[in-house]
């Protein structure tokens, strides 16, 4: 009752708790379980910047806390994906920022995200299109992720439904997840398949993201909400929060050979494509990360994760991929 939905003069339906707006969400409850919706007021798809970041993080300490016997979270979009990173153009702005801004962005991102895995209820991704970056991140926090599968369109020059696309591709931008994606992939998939998606920042359908246990199940547009609340009442969610807080139990010798075998595609791809087996450092930064952050508990790799990431958003490199990127080169 203490949640109120105003009408805004330009058509625009904000939430406002005690005087804080929000403006990119929309909270309800049905069947004792919460809903948290993504639907960014200002673009046609859902981005996290620091707005977005704020409202969410002042819905969970506010909205699930005051939900009294709710079972469980979900998180869904409103949009044809579900969320598609963080706005790369603030990497543009964080070129020319200090350490201790770059970090707070970080560190609030990881923040938010810890606080959904820390939920005392289960909680569920509903992803659909594309999810990447900052929103995989986001999903790889929450205890179970399914996918809305995506027909293939009758019009495949344009369909306002994207198909499905999951991703980390920060190495691509010259960066590298650092919103507790390195440290949380390793510890949901096999850490061998987890080092490859991170170094390459390679897209993964809908097939193999069943197949490697990024997502748990996929249903149709129909059947989400029912597969969701099915999971809620039934998954061992405590189970879950455990074995993603410590190192995950992996062969040494087998993630030596694939660390060897990864710089080694690093190298000839880079080659390759730019002539040069050196010429960005952000994949090389990301194994590296990688493997550190394998062994450490979760406080510890995040903070592996923003440490390394400050001097790689700073360099040249990413100033050059990043531009790149919203020239719409490839």
């Amino acid at each position: 009752g203490r949640w109120r939905h105003l009408q805004q003069t330009k058509g625009l339906v904000m939430m406002l708790h005690k005087g804080f707006a929000i403006r990119n969400f929309e909270t309800w409850s049905h069947r004792n379980v919460c809903y948290v919706n993504f639907n960014h007021n200002k673009r046609p798809y859902n981005i996290l910047d620091m707005e977005t970041l704020n409202e969410l993080d002042y819905i969970l300490e506010n909205f699930t806390a005051a939900s009294k016997g709710c079972k469980g979270v979900i998180f869904r979009s409103s949009k044809g994906s579900f969320v598609v990173g963080a706005n790369v153009k603030d990497f543009v702005s964080a070129h020319d920022a200090s350490d201790e801004d770059i970090d707070k962005i970080l560190k609030k991102g990881q923040d938010v995200f810890n606080r959904i895995e820390d939920l005392n209820i289960p909680t569920v991704a509903v992803m659909k299109g594309i999810t990447m970056g900052g929103g995989l991140e986001l999903a790889l926090a929450c205890t179970s992720r399914i996918l809305i599968e995506n027909p293939v369109p009758d019009d495949t020059e344009y369909t306002t439904h994207q198909l499905t696309k999951l991703a980390l591709p920060e190495v691509k931008l010259g960066i590298l997840p650092s919103w507790g994606g390195t440290t949380r992939l390793p510890r949901i998939i096999n850490p061998i398949k987890a080092m490859e998606l991170i170094c390459s920042g390679r897209n993964v359908g809908e097939s193999e993201a069943l197949k490697i246990g990024l997502v748990d199940e996929i249903t149709d547009s129909l059947k989400w909400d029912d597969c969701a609340y099915n999971i809620i009442n039934t998954i061992d969610y405590r189970s879950i929060q455990a074995s993603k807080s410590v190192p995950p139990n992996v062969s040494k010798f087998k993630m030596a050979l694939a660390g060897i075998y990864t710089k080694w595609f690093i190298g000839r791809k880079q080659k390759k494509m730019f002539g040069d087996k050196n010429k960005y450092p952000s994949p090389y930064k990301a194994l590296d990360t990688f493997k550190r952050c394998l062994i450490l508990y979760r406080g510890m790799a995040q903070l592996e994760e923003r440490e390394a990431f400050i001097p790689l958003v700073r360099s040249d490199e990413c100033k050059e991929l990043v531009g790149r990127f919203l020239r719409g080169e490839r």
